[in-house]
């Protein structure tokens, strides 16, 4: 087991790939009282099709990360929530784009918890009755969300801006890629991408590390596991265009919603995408948020309400820009987002605001490292982007005012999607 120390961050892990692949990391924080471990798989929802030892290419169905998500928390035919809340611990999952996450919280002595953890996620049970049970439960979530306008009106943007790139897909998938899901897809699924070398461990924990890291070993050590294949995931071609310009929908809502969204050239390489994001979050937050002078004027005039803000994503090819607000003045929202691309791009960024916002960001995540799940989940992120953790804040802290001016010179604001969400109403007989 290694020890990383960053004396700068007075911060410390430890590191330990065992014999069977799986990587570990320990964080360990004597002043707190629980233990957390979260064990981790690098695919997710946008993994639709992969190539198997560089040649055969498998394609899944819609939503299959999410599927397994819910399979897995069945041992040996018991509930594995229950199992976890019998012994004082916590347990939970979630399946994002780019990677499935289960975690366990506990303040008790942490052995049984870990080891529950280890042994539910890596022991898939499928029968073709719950594999048939499952999908009606999966699409009643999959309608749930679809209820809720924000999401929806995130989803109809990924769908706009792009033609081929998973993320105009559900996470969950569709109705039809759920019931046409096999317990045999599931199964060889799993094998692939929950083989221990797949995945991290990470403990964010009150325990001594060596001791944690003997109770993984002893739990790994005779378990057996498919042979281990090289997978790569094949992402398809995106053209740089929007795959539609302009979507209106309705829902059961009392205002509109208007969200616009720029399609950007995606960055390859994970640090310099990084740096690109933050340089035009900065920007964002000078010309669109409320460190803006005209902010009490666009409520004044009601061009947006207190639902609105913008975003930015550099991710695994992909890239955008974004803004929302709920509004029923569409036409001046649209003029205020171009207005603010236009500031974006053009116009240098005020340096009191620069120095302002590096020292919040900085700070931010300065304190994450007093999260159990910040530290967790970042470090998961960290690793499958093969960077270091301390990467995030090592950005924020050397950004110049000459990165921002690079960063919006590469902006494009050419490839736009405009999306409407408009309220239903019942019609009068």
């Amino acid at each position: 087991m290694k020890k990383y120390v960053n004396e700068k961050y007075q911060e410390c892990y430890y590191k330990e790939v065992l014999s069977n692949g799986l990587t570990v990391i320990l964080w360990e924080k004597k002043d707190y009282q629980k233990n957390l471990f979260l064990l981790a798989t690098p695919f997710g929802g946008a993994h639709l099709k992969q190539k198997i030892n560089n040649d055969k290419v498998i394609e899944y169905p819609k939503g299959i990360a999410h599927f397994l998500e819910h399979k897995m928390f069945s041992l040996k035919g018991q509930d594995v929530m229950e199992l976890f809340s019998s012994i004082g611990a916590e347990v939970n999952a979630f399946t994002s784009y780019y990677e499935t996450m289960y975690y366990t919280t506990t303040s008790n002595p942490p052995k049984e918890a870990l080891c529950l953890l280890l042994d539910f996620v890596q022991e898939l049970e499928l029968t073709d009755a719950s594999v048939e049970k499952e999908k009606e439960i999966i699409i009643q979530e999959l309608h749930m969300y679809k209820q809720q306008s924000e999401q929806r009106l995130l989803m109809e943007m990924y769908d706009a801006l792009y033609k081929n790139h998973p993320l105009k897909y559900d996470i969950g998938g569709d109705d039809y890629s759920v019931k046409n899901t096999t317990k045999k897809q599931l199964y060889e699924c799993y094998e692939r991408n929950y083989h221990p070398s797949c995945m991290v461990l990470v403990g964010v924990i009150h325990d001594d590390a060596e001791e944690i890291m003997q109770i993984i070993r002893e739990n790994q050590k005779n378990k057996k596991f498919a042979p281990k294949e090289v997978l790569h995931t094949v992402t398809p071609i995106e053209p740089q265009e929007v795959a539609k310009e302009k979507v209106t929908f309705h829902m059961e809502v009392n205002q509109p919603k208007v969200c616009v969204a720029y399609k950007q050239v995606p960055i390859a390489n994970p640090l310099d995408a990084l740096k690109q994001e933050w340089a035009i979050r900065f920007l964002l937050e000078q010309y669109f948020s409320t460190l803006s002078e005209e902010y009490q004027q666009w409520l004044d005039e009601e061009i947006i309400h207190e639902y609105n803000g913008c975003d930015v994503d550099y991710g695994d090819n992909y890239a955008y820009i974004m803004f929302f607000s709920e509004t029923s003045k569409k036409k001046e929202f649209l003029e205020l987002c171009e207005k603010t691309m236009e500031r974006i791009i053009h116009k240098e960024i005020d340096s009191t605001i620069f120095e302002c916002l590096k020292r919040r960001y900085y700070a931010q995540y300065l304190r994450a490292f007093n999260s159990f799940d910040d530290i967790a989940i970042s470090s998961v992120r960290a690793h499958f982007e093969q960077r270091d953790l301390f990467s995030m804040i090592s950005i924020i802290e050397s950004l110049t005012e000459e990165d921002l001016q690079t960063a919006a010179a590469i902006i494009n604001k050419e490839n736009r999607c405009e999306i409407y969400l408009d309220p239903k109403f019942e019609q009068k007989v």
